[in-house]
């Protein structure tokens, strides 16, 4: 934290910055979804000479009237109409198989929490050292074939996006994140009898570490951002609120 005044620092880009952390926080806490691509499944289905889509009529039609249009330009002799129309099928297809393919080959699985990574690091005990122990284990190295290439590629070990900022943030700012568990202000009830403490806890030390990355202590970035959750926002919102009944003349002479 750099010494003297401190920083002036944009709320929004702050509140900003909180919320990205905070969600993956709790990614982290509870698993996330992505997206796995078979490439073994979609090779098949490429090669299934079987596959064609249904074509609507109008699709019929114009395939025909490009046909027609090429035996009127003498282009096409007329005996070979059938097999010109199924020539012009495979390749309008080609780009709709690949497109039909790569959907059927690619599903969403559910990614575990590291619920062992989030206790070690939400323990007043943890020194910054270990938590920076922790995030080495973010990513790791697998090869993957890139045509007839293998390449090594890092990817994430725990539930975050692969360009997360969060592991980083808090290698970076281990000692000020460590300091935050033992604000005042950071809630304490406990998590078995009260759930909703994990949340308050991952906003509070997302503010935090937002604040450290920004140069502005964690006194500053909790009050200027305040305690509502991002979850929270629009329920709590005036949007979100039943609109109020006018309280007038024409309110009163109906219950007249």
């Amino acid at each position: 934290m750099p010494v003297g005044r401190p920083q002036r620092v944009n709320p929004s880009e702050l509140y900003v910055l909180s919320q990205v952390l905070y969600w993956d926080f709790r990614r982290l806490a509870e698993g996330r979804y992505r997206l796995w691509h078979d490439r073994a499944k979609y090779e098949r289905l490429i090669a299934d000479p079987n596959r064609v889509p249904e074509y609507s009529p109008h699709e019929q039609a114009r395939l025909e009237e490009t046909v027609d249009q090429e035996i009127r330009n003498r282009q096409l002799d007329r005996t070979r109409r059938g097999n010109r129309l199924r020539e012009l099928k495979q390749e309008d297809s080609r780009e709709v198989l690949k497109f039909i393919a790569e959907e059927e080959s690619t599903k969403r699985i559910k990614v575990p929490g590291e619920p062992d990574v989030i206790k070690k690091l939400l323990s007043p005990d943890t020194t910054p050292q270990q938590v920076r122990e922790q995030c080495k284990h973010a990513f790791m190295t697998v090869t993957e074939m890139f045509g007839s290439e293998a390449r090594e590629v890092k990817i994430p070990a725990w539930p975050i996006a692969a360009g997360s900022i969060l592991p980083g943030y808090l290698f970076r700012h281990a000692v000020e994140f460590t300091a935050a568990k033992h604000d005042p202000r950071f809630p304490r009830c406990d998590v078995s009898r009260r759930p909703t403490t994990l949340w308050k806890q991952l906003w509070f030390l997302s503010r935090a570490l937002a604040g450290s990355e920004l140069g502005v202590k964690t006194r500053t970035a909790i009050n200027l951002i305040g305690s509502l959750r991002p979850e929270e926002f629009f329920t709590k919102s005036r949007a979100a609120k039943p609109k109020r009944r006018r309280k007038g003349i024409n309110s009163k002479q109906t219950h007249l």
